[in-house]
This record gives structure tokens, sequence and C-alpha cells, in this order.
């Protein structure tokens, strides 16, 4: 009993470190049941996602000795960091997937949308793969998840009065293996400091329970410092281990115009004196090698993105968006900059820890066969890319990748491929679909409700288009590639029918900006200018779309 008592004292020291707050349960007759999680290929143990519940009281147990979490953990744990410990019953955060979240648990942009359109339960928690608890007898569920790219688990098991001990494994199967078609994971968004090893190893174990491949660890700033420390930027301070690799980055500035990311950089840009002045930034970053730029939040329109983004997009400098994210994509507003010509990678971060789980949405980027981080940030930069939370997705045309430009002539065709695959584990299909500048071109739906569905279309081009692939399961999982762009006769992609509508909206947008940056004391002369610049920009794009 005294061992049980001490055992429960530092398990409830870690769990409320970690900000899940715990009520203390009398110590009554248990079942120490060890749990093994292993892959099905090479049957070795395997990190993952769990969360273990009584089937009688609904109540979720945390290991290892079945404490019932009051709530899951909180963000401002994140900010101080999770020290990860090199024991097999260590567990992470638990961590809210379920249910209104009120920012301080997860962001309330979900509302009622589960952070993974396939996880029914109310919170996972990370694990070793190989782990014990304690638990009464009766009936129980375990829930395991390993990514998207493994079939998840869901298993309801038994422990009798009479047994002791008790071992249960548990076989991770894949349903696709898409590194072995050159596709790899990646979370463009993820918050945590990295100064201290206890953290670099949390993070590195966790992107092992997510089966995610490159983890953008974000410092995050604003006008008066900055939050998730970095111990460093570049490639002296990427940790990787085999293929996995985390990478610092930033977000940064953030203010009423939006907030910005920095892939790939050498070192944070930041200067309070002009922090609204997003365009320096931009030019900042993208003299550092191999950085990219891009929007965050474009997924639900979030964080003041309509005040900032029309303006700053006329830069021409932003690589890519979050297109997914929060279990929000927003295809509507991307197709609209598409059609003015814009170029912008599809990209997804799941902006732990408002979001629940690192690679909740992913960035998948073609690399090839061979896998690095260089390899990684090359193919995000030309926009190799399609995001998903749930299925896979292939697009080409003319055999050419995502982000591709492809040189044609008027009547001549291209050829389109478009494959979905899912699992019943994951989502449904439920259509598959191209659009380009006039709309949808051609979709199918799943009638049959097969696995995998696909389009093989030869497309006349009449003109100069961005051509992108899109697929809708039963549950709300989706994916979405970025655009080819055909370039017909030497014309650009913008939409001469609608654009100037879209034009008129991004004019709308700036002088509802203007008009509040006005009423301000003092008034900010730079965002006037900068503003001017942008209607600058669109009046002279509505000009070359009238003379068509």
């Amino acid at each position: 009993m005294i061992k049980n008592k001490i055992l429960l004292t530092g398990l409830l020291s870690i769990l409320l470190l970690q900000g899940v707050t715990v009520a203390q349960k009398n110590i009554q007759k248990t079942i120490l049941v060890r749990m093994r999680i292993i892959e099905e290929t090479g049957h070795q143990i395997t990190p993952a996602m769990v969360c273990i519940t009584g089937l009688k009281d609904g109540k979720v147990r945390v290991p290892p000795l079945a404490i019932i979490p009051d709530s899951p953990s909180e963000i401002k744990a994140f900010y101080s960091g999770i020290d990860f410990k090199k024991d097999k019953n260590w567990i992470g955060p638990v961590r809210m997937t379920n249910g209104i979240g009120n920012n301080q648990n997860r962001s309330d942009i979900y509302e009622l949308l589960p952070s993974l359109p396939y996880w029914k339960e109310p919170v996972m928690y990370q694990t070793s793969g190989d782990f014990t608890i304690a638990l009464p007898p009766g009936k129980w569920g375990i829930s395991i998840e390993h990514g998207n790219e493994y079939v998840p688990i869901r298993e309801e098991f038994n422990l009798l009065k009479n047994e002791k001990e008790k071992v249960k494994t548990f076989e991770l199967k894949r349903w696709i293996n898409l590194p072995d078609r050159g596709w790899y994971s990646g979370d463009v968004h993820v918050h945590h400091p990295t100064n201290k090893p206890q953290f670099r190893d949390y993070l590195l174990e966790y992107a092992k329970s997510e089966d995610i491949h490159l983890v953008n660890v974000l410092e995050m700033g604003h006008h008066l410092g900055t939050d998730f420390k970095q111990e460093g930027f570049g490639q002296k301070f990427r940790i990787c281990e085999k293929d996995i690799c985390l990478v610092s980055g930033q977000e940064e500035p953030r203010s009423s115009f939006g907030h910005i990311i920095g892939l790939n950089i050498n070192q944070l840009v930041r200067d309070t004196s002009v922090y609204n002045y997003y365009d320096l930034v931009f030019k900042k970053l993208h003299l550092q090698p191999g950085a990219i730029v891009g929007f965050a939040h474009f997924a639900f329109n979030g964080c003041d993105l309509p005040r900032g983004f029309p303006m700053y997009v006329a830069t021409g400098e932003i690589d890519f968006v979050e297109l997914l994210q929060l279990g929000r994509i927003n295809e509507l507003d991307y197709y609209d900059y598409l059609n003015l010509g814009f170029r912008i990678t599809a990209a997804a971060g799941s902006d732990v820890p408002w979001g629940s789980t690192m690679g909740e949405v992913r960035t998948f980027v073609y690399t090839g066969k061979k896998f690095s981080a260089d390899a990684w940030f090359e193919g995000l930069k030309s926009g190799h890319t399609f995001v998903s939370n749930g299925p896979a997705l292939f697009f080409e045309a003319d055999g050419k990748l995502p982000g591709t430009e492809i040189i044609k002539t008027n009547g001549s065709k291209a050829t389109l491929k478009a494959k979905a695959i899912s699992n019943p584990g994951i989502g449904i299909i439920n259509r598959i679909a191209i659009y380009n500048n006039d709309g949808l071109v051609v979709q199918k739906i799943n009638q049959q409700k097969s696995d995998s569905i696909e389009i093989n279309l030869d497309h006349i081009l009449n003109k100069s288009q961005w051509i992108a692939a899109v697929v809708y399961c039963d549950n709300g999982a989706v994916a979405h590639t970025t655009p080819v762009y055909m370039i017909v006769d030497g014309h650009p992609t913008w939409d001469a029918n609608k654009g100037p509508d879209i034009i008129r909206k991004q004019m709308a947008l700036i002088q509802k900006t203007e008009d509040e940056e006005k009423s301000n004391d003092p008034i900010d002369l730079g965002i006037i200018k900068r503003l001017g610049t942008a209607r600058e920009f669109y009046s002279n794009l509505l000009l070359e779309m009238n003379h068509k």
C-alpha cells in the first residue's frame, strides 16, 4: 500500500505539471495489465496515442494507476514545456479531442467537430507503446491511434476478479505506406519550447507516436516578446532521428493584420519598431536560403487574417497558406486567390497546443524515396503537396506533380489523373473532384463505398488555368492538393470573368481596414501607404483583365 501511495503521489505530480486536473481515488483491488502496441511489420514496440475508458462508467483512465482526470491538460502547460521522462510508463498530456473547447484545453474554433474525424474518444494521451495500467475487474475499452496511415484500433476487453496480471497486445496495421510512394507527412505549425533536452525528447517521442516526419516547432512572437523559446535556428539546431526531424521556425509577426509563419529559417526575424510592416519581414526571411513564408489560420479566416491578407498577398511573397486546420478547410477563398493569378501552396498545421494533437492535419510533401528535411522543404516550396486529415490523394497533370507549371497551346489537352485512397476506419470516401478557374471540372461519386476511387480525364485547354483535386469522406475527413498551373499561349492563370468581382471584394476589405486605421490616433502612415500599394496592385490587375 505504501508503494502504491508513493506511485500515486508521483503520478499526480506529473499530471499536474502537464496541466491535467485529477481527483484522487481509493486504491482498490486491481489487475496489472501490460499493454503492448506493436507494428504489423517487424513487430517492434511502437509509441502511439491512447485512450482507455471504463465501459460501465464511461470515464477515462490514465496509466499507470488508472487515475480519472477531472479535466484535460491546459495550454499553459505547453508554454512552460513538457518534461519527457525515459520511463515506459510515462505518458504525455491528456489532450481534449471532442467537445466544446474554451481555448485553454482546445480551440473553440472546432466547435463540435472532433479534432480527428475518425477519433471518437473525448481525449488522447501519448504512450511509449509498452506500459502498464492497474485496472479494477470489469469491462474496458481501449482506442489507439498512430497517425492517419494506420488503421485506428478500438477494442474491448474484460478483466476477471481472479486475475492478477494480464498482457494485451495490439497490432498496428498500415492501410497505406506513403513514404514508399515518396510522400512524407509534416506539420507546419507546432508550439513548444526546445531549449531543454527533455523538451526536445518530448517532441521527438511525440512525433514517433503520431508517425509524423517533419515537425516545424515555432517560436511565437507578439509586440512584447516571444513564447515557446527555441534552442536555436538553422541546420545546427535541427533534431533528426532516422526519418523524423524537428525544425525550428517562427510565428511572427502576430498582430491585427494576421499571423505569419517562417519555416526553415536560420534566425528569427523580429523588429518591434516596424512590427506591422509584414513586407519587411517577408523580404528578410526570403533572404535566408531555403526559408519559406506562410500565412497562418487561412482555414477559418482567423486571427485578423481578413485585415492583412488582401494587403500582404499582393506583395507576391506568400509561399503557402494553412488551408486545413482545426477541422476547417477554406477552399472558396483559396480558389478566389488562385483566380487572381496567385500561386500559393496548400499546407496544413495543427497549431498545437490550441490544436489537440501534432499531425491532426498534415502537409504531405513529395520528396522522392529518400527523405531529408532539406528535400521536404524543397518540395513544399515547389508546391508538391496535398493536405489531409485522413485520406490520401494523388494528382497529376501530364504526369507532373501539384505545384508544377506546364506550358501548353490553345486546344491542346492535358491528361489529368486523380486517385483517392482511404480506409473505413479513417473515413469512407464520398466523392473525388477536380476543380479549375471555372469551378467543377469533373467529379465521381463513390456509390460502391470503395476504399479507392479515381478520375482519368483528357482535359481540353482553351485558356490558362489552375487545376486542383479534392476528396471528401463521410465523416468530414478531407484532402486537397496544391494546383498545377497550365500556361496556355503564354497567358496568366488569373480568371478574367471571376476576377473583377474578387478584386472588388479585396478593395472593400482594404477600404474597411483603411477606415479603421484612419480612426486611430496617431494614424499609422506606413500601413496607409501599404494599403495604397495593394489598392494599386488590384487596380492594375483589373485593367489587365478588362483588356484581355
